[in-house]
């Protein structure tokens, strides 16, 4: 099922990004199987049993731009910034980033296209929350408002 979200949302992002790899493409590149397509509408980003989640209220073509560029420039995790268990660290690796900023710099009405302002715009347009996740003794636990737990089975 990832692997058919994965090649849909390539397909969706290519027209975009036709000189490059698609920020998909990217995020697979680079972070491997620490990040997870679970739906059109669903990224997280798991490098251990806890997980960066964003979720989308509708399709949108810069849902995976935006995570490409939040795990960047905003993720306080640790496993982005330094070599884990031989993986280089993606802020390392994500030599394409100045031209994902650039093609979505657009987005942000403001005179001064800060990263958060770009980030706060996509977030807008496509009602992304970010949120976090746990997986846990065979269940998978998370929480997209304060004091929300919500846990399933796997």
């Amino acid at each position: 099922m990832k692997s058919i979200i994965f090649i849909f949302t390539s397909l969706f992002s290519v027209s975009i990004y036709s000189n490059t790899l698609s920020p998909p493409e990217l995020l697979q590149r680079d972070l491997g199987e620490s990040i997870e397509f679970i739906s059109n509408t669903e990224i997280r980003y798991c490098p251990d049993n806890t997980c960066a989640i964003y979720k989308s209220t509708k399709n949108h073509i810069h849902l995976a731009t935006y995570v490409y560029l939040h795990l960047f420039h905003k993720s306080s995790y640790i496993y982005l910034n330094k070599n884990f268990s031989g993986n280089k660290a993606f802020r390392s690796l994500a030599k394409e980033e100045p031209a994902i900023t650039k093609s979505v710099e657009n987005i942000c009405k403001s005179k001064n296209k800060t990263i958060t302002c770009i980030l706060l715009s996509i977030e807008q347009k496509s009602g992304i929350k970010q949120c976090s996740g746990r997986y846990d003794e065979g269940h998978f636990c998370y929480g997209c408002e304060t004091n929300e737990n919500i846990c399933k089975k796997l």
